[in-house]
């Protein structure tokens, strides 16, 4: 593994279980000296007095506390509560991390949770970090525009990927047609053909509708939308299938036989993988200039300060960035 290449990971939430599942995950893995990490040092070194956690490696810390923008922000840590000062140490630790990452100091970002709430309240008004990134992110070297996609993965080859993401239910139909359907399906296709090394991805297409809109009685985007999108999409020479019955799609035989699932919306998807691996599942954004990862659970205020929360997806996390930041 080459050596010049670095990890940012950034600590998340100072009142969630950010901060406890990276050291966790940091002292399981072998050859992660090429991390930096990016949040308060205030903060980080009182989490492991509190929670008697011990990081076996001097790893590289970015110290926001002396930022100007983090001068005058209370560190004081509120276990398990939404607070202006957690939105504000958020924004800015992943602020600087991307910061870094358009410098090209780091080639990678895994993202503690941090609670959407808190930095909405500190005046940060983003659906969650994935329209951070795909904000300040700088494009692509290629000029193409920035489309950010969630993609779900396990190790076992389960990925799903999220046509719509934190979109109220209600808004679902109205965000889908044909184009941004050609889009996506485009470029998730390359994605998977490059970065995961699967020459011709098998797709599977969930519904919009209960029983795929059963001929139009139950809804018509199938119909109308999702369907003439597929048939396009085929002649283009990708395989996407579907659109088939979400109800019926996620089998154990189906998982083994599709290289990527597309939901519609966000819990059609998330549902089926986070059942079958929840800690093994690994948020992926794809689609911009860097690599960036997640675990796939929240801040987890309800047991934060506790020093019980399971690092494995963290873990995961951390080794896919790493992975493929050297996919080259």
């Amino acid at each position: 593994m080459m050596n010049n290449k670095k990890l940012g990971l950034t600590l998340g939430d100072i009142n969630g279980v950010g901060i406890e599942v990276t050291v966790k995950a940091l002292n399981k893995l072998e050859n992660a000296n090429n991390i930096v990490l990016f949040g308060s040092k205030k903060v980080f070194n009182y989490h492991l007095e509190f929670l008697q956690l011990k990081l076996n490696f001097d790893y590289e810390f970015v110290d926001i506390d002396n930022d100007e923008d983090l001068k005058n922000v209370d560190k004081t840590v509120n276990w398990g509560k939404n607070e202006i000062n957690s939105g504000v140490i958020s924004f800015y630790s992943l602020k600087k991390a991307i910061d870094f990452a358009n410098e090209n100091k780091i080639n990678a970002i895994v993202t503690a949770p941090t609670s959407k709430t808190a930095m909405n309240m500190a005046g940060f008004h983003y659906n969650g970090q994935t329209e951070i990134l795909q904000k300040y992110l700088k494009s692509n070297d290629d000029g193409k525009e920035k489309n950010a996609q969630m993609l779900f993965c396990t190790n076992e080859g389960f990925r799903v990927l999220l046509l719509t993401r934190h979109l109220s239910l209600k808004d679902v139909p109205k965000a889908i047609n044909k184009k941004m359907i050609r889009e996506n399906v485009v470029e998730i296709n390359d994605i998977l053909r490059k970065d995961f090394k699967i020459n011709r991805p098998k797709i599977a297409f969930c519904a919009l509708n209960p029983h795929a809109g059963e001929d139009g009685l139950l809804g018509d985007e199938e119909i109308n939308i999702i369907n003439p999108a597929i048939c396009e999409l085929k002649k283009q020479g990708i395989d996407v299938n579907g659109a088939f019955s979400a109800d019926t799609l996620f089998t154990l035989k189906n998982i083994s036989k599709y290289d990527l699932f597309i939901s519609c919306y966000h819990d059609q998807g998330l549902i089926p993988i986070k059942m079958l691996y929840f800690d093994k599942t690994v948020n992926t954004t794809v689609g911009l200039s860097k690599i960036r990862t997640s675990p796939t659970h929240g801040t987890a205020f309800d047991i934060a300060g506790k020093n019980i929360a399971n690092e494995a997806s963290m873990t995961e996390a951390i080794k896919l960035a790493m992975k493929l930041q050297y996919k080259d």
